[in-house]
């Protein structure tokens, strides 16, 4: 019985060690983030001119997936855009929000 819980602590210690070991993940820099934009091209056109075509190519480029929660009655939105960009070696990030909808 001491036998299992001394390898019970010992595993629980090597498992914080490695923990330890990797640390917190690096987050976006502020280049990073604009390469992120600048790589889905004019979006305000394409919100603005509405065309079917090109609202699904920037949904398509910025992964934008929506699920819908009837009881809380909200949307969560989360978007991963992918840059294709040599400098933040094609990096991907999501982004997620949550729309309250009126009642």
């Amino acid at each position: 019985m001491i036998e299992g819980i001394n390898r019970a602590q010992a595993d629980r210690a090597a498992a914080q060690a490695e923990l330890m070991a990797v640390g917190e993940p690096a987050g976006l820099g502020e280049a990073e983030v604009y390469a992120m934009i600048d790589s889905l091209g004019n979006v305000s056109a394409a919100l603005a001119d509405g065309q079917p075509g090109r609202l699904a190519q920037l949904y398509r480029d910025l992964r934008l997936d929506l699920r819908f929660d009837h009881e809380k009655e909200a949307v969560d939105v989360t978007a991963s855009p992918r840059v294709n960009n040599a400098c933040v070696r094609g990096r991907s990030c999501s982004l997620s929000t949550r729309l309250k909808l009126p009642s």
